[in-house]
């Protein structure tokens, strides 16, 4: 195998490990890009403040209400919004208490 080919073969398990072919769980890349990053801070317990702010410049208040106005126009399943839910309260949720 030559140097081409390795670096072909390196992008193509690049791609699909990052999933480029995987169909969007919203039409907006940047709903997109929100959804996932919650997602992926989850199991954490959420994520910080700190890396909201840096990552989109807002404040968690502000995240989690967009978080929740992307969710009900993606094609989230119900076990991602459950544990979405879980770690991060729906503000309508969070006002009556």
């Amino acid at each position: 195998m030559n140097s081409r080919e390795y670096r072909q073969l390196r992008q193509r398990r690049r791609a699909a490990s990052l999933g480029v072919n995987r169909k969007r769980k919203h039409p907006d890349p940047e709903a997109e890009r929100l959804i996932e990053f919650a997602s992926m801070w989850a199991p954490f317990g959420g994520v910080t403040e700190e890396e909201i702010l840096v990552h989109f410049g807002m404040k968690m208040r502000r995240f989690i209400e967009r978080l929740w106005q992307v969710i009900s126009e993606s094609n989230c399943v119900q076990d991602e919004i459950r544990i979405l839910e879980s770690v991060y309260p729906h503000p309508t949720d969070s006002a009556r208490h």
